[in-house]
């Protein structure tokens, strides 16, 4: 899976790519009618990401993503400094634990 978001002053949004077994491949495109920060919509998208994989009954799930930030939080190697950013943790945790392993990698 890989996921990414993007925000400006008036738009937000986020992008995933889920891939499966054999030529499986889903796009999902979300827009946003709120304003977010880049670190928020980077939170969005992975949520909607593992959300979409477990719509499609993934037991597995390695994401990538290109925000350091993020695995950084998800992997423990960051500590979590901002108040709105740890509303998002908490969450991510839960849907993680539903699958049977989730791993989540920095690209770039």
């Amino acid at each position: 899976m890989y996921v990414d978001g993007s925000s400006s002053k008036h738009r937000a949004g986020v992008g995933v790519v889920l891939e499966g077994l054999g030529s499986l491949c889903i796009e999902q495109l979300l827009h946003f009618g709120f304003k977010a920060s880049n670190n928020q919509v980077e939170y969005e998208a992975l949520i909607a990401g593992l959300l979409l994989a477990k719509d499609m009954r993934a037991r597995k799930v390695e994401c990538k993503t290109d925000s350091q930030l993020t695995v950084g939080h998800i992997n423990g190697k960051y500590q979590m400094k901002d108040l709105l950013l740890l509303k998002y943790y908490p969450r991510v945790v839960d849907i993680m634990a539903r699958f049977e392993s989730t791993t989540v990698y920095h690209i770039k």
